[in-house]
């Protein structure tokens, strides 16, 4: 009696649990505790340091940083002194000490009561000012609410793009509106440039997105975290860092061809719905790209609506490339339309 092994192996949850593995087993790596990949850092009120940095945890600054603070996943508190930036990838940073460069939280809020020498960017997140705060250069913020002591900014606000000048100097810059159209213009090449060249594996991404909507997030959503945390084992062992250097173009493009998929499945959607699906799969994917675009325009909500359904798409096209399913060599917008109708 002999046992069968599956033909097909979901890898992406197997993946998932060797990286939980990973997270619980991976012992800490040998830096000074001022820089490590995990965990947190503190450093005390009468401590110097040159650099602090952690991957995973939490940043609290009581005494001097001569040069950079930097946190991937987690917050950073500033009561001491920073010689130069502090850069926050996913949490918050709360400015209560002078910081002599950047202050920059790409998803995350920031608080600043305290002088900054350089810029304040904000990605996604609102920023309060408080009564202490001085801010050298500009203060940007692409997404949320800038409360508090305005006149605190030295530089120009920008919020979403446009560049608001208090002192009244200049009028308000209609140069973040002419980006983004050229931006959506360029994004609408792309797709349609997919659809014409590669329309069998986008049409099956797009199936993939419309049969199993929920998977397809989910899929999209662990890649995040599977992908930082591939970054971080491959970056404690010298051999995988060549292999570091090629993953992260990579998970790049992975991302940018999930976005592609979102576009083209909102397309076809589109085109269904008004009974105009035999135009072709090139209408279909500017109708889409505009769409998408159009969601970076929609306040708060729409930033979040743009990263669900690209996370959806690059779900999708995971699916995609672990299914076997046979597929005519000329797949066509309109046999993924029949496709759709015979179930």
């Amino acid at each position: 009696m002999s046992l069968s092994v599956p033909s097909r192996v979901h890898a992406l949850p197997v993946l998932a649990v060797v990286m939980l593995g990973l997270i619980v087993f991976l012992p800490l790596p040998a830096h000074a505790a001022e820089q490590r990949l995990m965990g947190d850092v503190v450093v005390g009120s009468h401590a110097v340091e040159q650099n602090v940095s952690t991957g995973f945890g939490d940043v609290v600054v009581r005494g001097q940083v001569e040069n950079d603070v930097h946190s991937g996943f987690g917050n950073v508190l500033v009561n001491g002194k920073v010689g130069r930036d502090v850069d926050a990838g996913f949490g918050g940073v709360k400015i209560e000490g002078p910081v002599d460069g950047d202050v920059h939280a790409e998803f995350g809020d920031v608080y600043v009561n305290a002088p900054v020498g350089g810029e304040v960017d904000v990605g996604r997140g609102d920023v309060t000012l408080g009564p202490k705060a001085a801010i050298s250069g500009d203060l940007k913020c692409e997404s949320g609410e800038i409360t508090g002591n305005e006149a605190a900014v030295k530089g120009h606000i920008m919020a979403r793009g446009m560049t608001f000048d208090y002192d009244e100097a200049d009028g308000p810059d209609i140069l973040g509106f002419v980006g983004w159209f050229f931006a959506a213009l360029a994004f609408a090449a792309c797709t349609v440039l997919a659809a014409v060249i590669a329309p069998r594996p986008l049409a099956a991404a797009a199936r993939r997105a419309e049969e199993s909507p929920g998977r397809s997030f989910v899929y999209g959503l662990v890649s995040l975290p599977a992908f930082f945390l591939l970054c971080v084992v491959l970056a404690v062992t010298i051999v995988g860092i060549p292999l570091l250097l090629l993953l992260a173009p990579a998970y790049l493009a992975l991302l940018f061809c999930g976005a592609l998929v979102a576009a083209f499945f909102l397309g076809t959607r589109v085109l269904m719905v008004t009974g105009r699906y035999r135009v072709g799969n090139a209408p279909a994917a500017v109708v889409g790209a505009v769409i998408l675009a159009a969601t970076a325009l929609i306040p708060v909500l729409g930033d979040l609506l743009l990263y669900a359904l690209s996370l959806l798409g690059t779900g999708a096209v995971i699916l995609a490339l672990f299914s076997r399913r046979p597929r005519p060599t000329h797949y066509s917008y309109e046999d993924y339309v029949r496709d759709r109708s015979e179930g």
